[in-house]
């Protein structure tokens, strides 16, 4: 795997607070392409969160970490409840089989987290904070107070990713398309971004190799090489197929 010098999108939030709108459209638009493509391959994703998104030297992000990843086949379900608790969709929190709705109510959840700096039903106490979920509407805090200003297109495009009935919620139809279709990205050039061809608007100031990673995660002395048994890496490459194409030689 590459290696991502800016690290976890998380700990660039915990830095600034809260991002700038148009930095959080322009690392939206990337997820959602990346959610759209693993939609396409009838893969939910099943953990966004900003620990889960890689920021490169230039800005741009990855998602990363499949570890709770399904493949969900059209007309199919599934109902494993898994995830990171502020980012349960409802449907997930009662019970219900789900597909991949789920993955855009998190960017809903990831959206607002990114504008605001926490996410938008957050509660200290779990078993509040999934009634919190289930039942309460989204709210903003006091533009003049707390000096964050959000949008009517980004509110809008919240409220309809974070619609509590999976059935209502934008993404569910059209998947990445009608998400992308919404006027809030209008302003924003896609193939642009897609192609990387235009620079970020945020960039890490990435001063040495693990200047964005927990020092008490940093190895320190001798690090010895591993081997993957030959049995192992047979059943690693049968999987290969599947991420053809996933990532552009950019």
């Amino acid at each position: 795997m590459k290696f991502i010098k800016g690290g976890e999108l998380f700990r660039h939030l915990v830095e600034v607070k809260h991002f700038k709108e148009t930095d959080v459209k322009f690392f939206t638009l990337q997820v959602a392409l990346a959610l759209g493509h693993l939609h396409e391959k009838k893969i939910v994703y099943r953990d966004l969160k900003p620990e889960n998104i890689l920021v490169g030297e230039d800005g741009y992000v990855l998602v990363a970490d499949f570890g709770l990843a399904k493949l969900v086949k059209d007309g199919e379900a599934t109902s494993t409840f898994c995830g990171t608790p502020e980012y349960l969709a409802p449907e997930m929190l009662e019970g219900k089989s789900y597909a991949h709705p789920v993955d855009w109510w998190a960017l809903g959840t990831l959206m607002y987290e990114m504008l605001i700096g926490i996410p938008p039903f957050y509660h200290h106490k779990q078993h509040r904070m999934y009634r919190m979920i289930r039942k309460h509407e989204v709210s903003y805090p006091d533009a003049e107070k707390h000096g964050i200003y959000v949008s009517d297109d980004a509110k809008d495009l919240i409220g309809k990713l974070l619609q509590k009935n999976p059935e209502e919620r934008i993404g569910t139809a059209g998947d990445m398309e009608e998400i992308l279709a919404h006027k809030w990205f209008a302003d924003i050039d896609r193939e642009a971004v897609t192609n990387k061809s235009i620079p970020s608007p945020y960039v890490p100031k990435v001063k040495g190799d693990l200047a964005y990673f927990d020092p008490a995660l940093v190895i320190d002395g001798e690090v010895k090489s591993s081997v993957v048994p030959t049995a192992q890496k047979e059943i690693i490459q049968k999987g290969q197929a599947q991420f053809e194409g996933f990532e552009s030689s950019k």
